[in-house]
């Protein structure tokens, strides 16, 4: 159920988090309350309220006049404190009618489900913050929420904040960490002076991720920050003389608020640390892999093949020809990409924009249908599934001709295609319900395992003259929203269904989406020595279990080819998949792929559930190297690539992390690359000596599997 009745979010309301996970498993949390107790976290503290998980503790107390303040957000291992003592609850809300300067404190509520704190302003507005606590991730989840108690609309809102902090004066030098998503996943270390800011851009046009590291320079604390939210945040740090202000504010937005009608800010969750910047980014991952993302369908990730020639001549045969390639290589999902569908390109010159809005097959590709085909699929004991870009549709199509309307657009003004495609106002309840309705007997009609849910070009005419004056401004928000409602139906009636969110070479990759996503399509660069620095960016902000990631045909992108096992094992770090031509490998390129996703799927629970460990960064030279440990410890996998060797140098020896020092692993390897001997080491071993392996020439590599020995 909803986490609360909430009919006019900027974004998607909180509920459709709790939707998804059964109130975010808050009923299985274990949240610490402790009323009017002395904490002894400050000297002389007052009586206070604290909510606490395995890492980190919030404490609220009164203030002289009574006022509830945050007194205390500090480490729980190490008691290192990040807040200034006393600051009240004053979150940004901007609207027409006065400023948030004034807010008038309420009395604080506390029970087993968490903290309420609130506040008032003259003329019926009141903030809650809402905050609970997260046992088993380390996080909690910071919900603000504003609320018309007046008898009148609250006009005009064109700002609200998601998160305020008052961070010590005294704290010492920070370090922001963050990663583009505009450049390919770029990490950055942003150092504050006075001022920063971080934005995360617009609706499908994104600057950096939702996650945010920020590190208290010399002391080895962190304070790990995910917004839930893909457009219009902004994440600043900003210096007083009293405090640093920490805060998350969302724009873009014009909103009106009803009486007794309530407007969310985006989910926050966050959790403080020690250690190093990989246990800060492990403690967000284990967070979205817990508590944000769909929960994992059987056998998941998939091992998947994509079929890229539904564009040109004797589709259905050379689809038929590959179903037998795939299934004997062990793949688990076979899917269509684009020019499937009526109307569609038939050149060969990858024209996918042609036919889109209709959802039945091409029967000059397809003879004997869809079904025909998934009947085939599934009968070689894989999976069938499908590209989809259910956002676009094409002017030439039946659904253009009978629904012009449906495209966004301005009276009186040309509209803008972009690939043959106008952009469907999703903001429009029959559109929506349209676009569920093809969905749902596309999904049901053909034993649907998997879509590929597409949105390829930038919005233009962003109209919606039909709706009344007032509701036309809502247009973003509830186009938003009404996606996500078909994502979630889709869901709810297809529980077996898996769908990755692909956009314009990652361009819908946030917080919001990986609620109801189970992958998503990380960039349209393939190339595997560029992917080992676009994945060391993702995986910096993502679970890697979300990450797509091909092998495709070489010469790629940069006119480089790289050896196909090189390929392998830079995509074996994701959600693996195949997007070569079959037709052209040869046996021996079949029988290395088949040796390759078996070794993958006796590791792809620990590299997609497990701690992540750079060892060796891509950005720091040209050796690259990441190991992957088990939840339960039992595993751990270590990748090691390198570029180029020069002079006979040879690559330093590998210490790996996060093991038992007093256990022994057995080592499996895939190749002779291990040049120790033994078959057996204990992991203070592996730890403190390292491994030496023999890597040399350019583009090599190799992968090692790390068992602990039970005696």
């Amino acid at each position: 159920m909803p986490d609360k009745a909430d009919d006019s979010s900027p974004s998607s309301a909180p509920g459709d988090v709790l939707t998804r996970r059964g109130v975010l498993g808050l009923g299985v949390a274990t949240v610490f309350l402790a009323s009017c107790r002395q904490l002894g976290a400050r000297e002389n503290s007052a009586s206070s309220t604290q909510i606490a998980n395995q890492g980190s503790i919030v404490e609220f107390s009164a203030a002289a006049d009574g006022t509830p303040v945050l007194s205390s957000f500090r480490n729980a291992a190490t008691r290192f404190e990040w807040t200034a003592a006393g600051a009240p609850f004053a979150p940004a809300f901007k609207y027409s009618q006065g400023t948030s300067a004034s807010w008038r404190a309420l009395p604080l509520q506390s029970n087993q489900g968490g903290i309420t704190l609130r506040a008032a302003l003259p003329g019926g507005v009141e903030g809650q913050l809402n905050l609970a606590a997260f046992a088993d991730t380390g996080a909690f989840r910071w919900q603000q929420s504003f609320s018309n108690t007046g008898t009148k609309p609250v006009r005009d809102i064109s700002g609200i904040s998601a998160l305020d902090l008052a961070l010590r004066p005294d704290i010492g030098p920070l370090v922001v960490h963050c990663v583009r998503r505009d450049s390919d996943y770029t990490r950055e270390a942003l150092p504050f002076r006075s001022r920063l800011e971080v934005r995360g851009g617009a609706w499908n046009a994104p600057i950096y991720t939702g996650l945010i590291v920020v590190e208290a320079v010399g002391r080895s604390e962190f304070l790990v920050i995910g917004v839930q939210q893909e457009r219009g945040w902004t994440f600043s740090l900003d210096q007083t003389p009293e405090r640093i202000r920490l805060s998350v504010v969302l724009g873009d937005m014009q909103k009106d608020i009803r009486p007794k009608a309530s407007l969310a800010a985006c989910p926050i969750f966050i959790g403080a640390c020690g250690e190093d910047l990989d246990t800060a980014v492990n403690l967000a991952l284990r967070h979205l892999r817990t508590r944000i993302q769909p929960a994992a369908l059987a056998g998941a990730p998939w091992v998947s093949y994509n079929i890229w020639s539904t564009d040109a001549k004797d589709v259905e045969k050379n689809i038929l020809d590959e179903i037998a390639f795939a299934a004997t290589m062990g793949v688990d999902l076979f899917y269509l990409d684009a020019s499937w569908y009526k109307g569609s390109s038939t050149r060969g010159n990858g024209d996918w924009g042609k036919g889109l809005g209709s959802y039945t097959e091409d029967r000059s590709k397809f003879p004997r249908g869809l079904r025909y085909l998934s009947d085939q699929v599934h009968g070689a004991g894989m999976k069938f599934g499908l590209w989809v870009e259910p956002e676009m549709v094409n002017p030439d199509s039946d659904l253009y001709r009978q629904h012009p309307d449906w495209a966004m657009h301005f009276p009186g003004r040309p509209r803008t295609e972009g690939r043959n495609q106008l952009i469907l106002n999703m903001a429009r309840d029959d559109v929506k319900e349209h676009i569920f309705g093809v969905l749902d007997q596309l999904v049901t009609g053909n034993h649907i395992a998997f879509l590929k849910w597409d949105m390829n070009r930038n919005f233009s005419e962003p109209g919606w003259p039909e709706a009344p004056p007032g509701a036309q401004k809502e247009i973003w928000v509830k186009y938003v929203n009404n996606v996500y409602a078909i994502i979630d139906r889709l869901r709810e009636k297809h529980p077996g269904l898996e769908i990755e969110s692909c956009s314009g070479g990652g361009g819908r990759v946030d917080l919001g989406m990986l609620r109801r996503v189970d992958e998503v399509w990380t960039s349209d660069n393939t190339e595997a020595f560029d992917r080992l620095r676009i994945q060391d960016g993702f995986s910096a902000a993502y679970a890697p279990k979300v990450m797509m990631a091909w092998v495709t045909d070489v010469p790629n992108l940069n006119g480089r080819s790289t050896p196909l096992k090189f390929r392998f094992l830079v995509a074996m770090m994701g959600s693996l998949g195949i997007g070569a031509n079959l037709n052209h490998w040869s046996d021996a390129d079949f029988a290395l792929a088949s040796q390759m996703i078996g070794h993958y799927k006796a590791i792809r629970q620990t590299v997609q559930e497990g701690r992540l460990y750079r060892l060796a960064s891509p950005s720091a030279g040209t050796f690259t190297a990441n190991q992957y440990v088990s939840e339960d410890g039992r595993q751990a996998v270590l990748f090691a690539f390198l570029q180029a060797q020069q002079l006979l140098r040879q690559v330093p020896p590998v210490c790996l992390r996060g093991l038992d020092p007093e256990a022994v692993y057995r080592i499996r390897t895939i190749d002779d690359k291990l040049a120790d001997r033994g078959d057996t080491i204990s992991g203070a071993a592996l730890m403190n000596r390292g491994l030496t392996l023999r890597l040399g020439g350019d583009f090599d590599s190799t992968m090692l599997i790390f068992e602990r020995v039970d005696h």
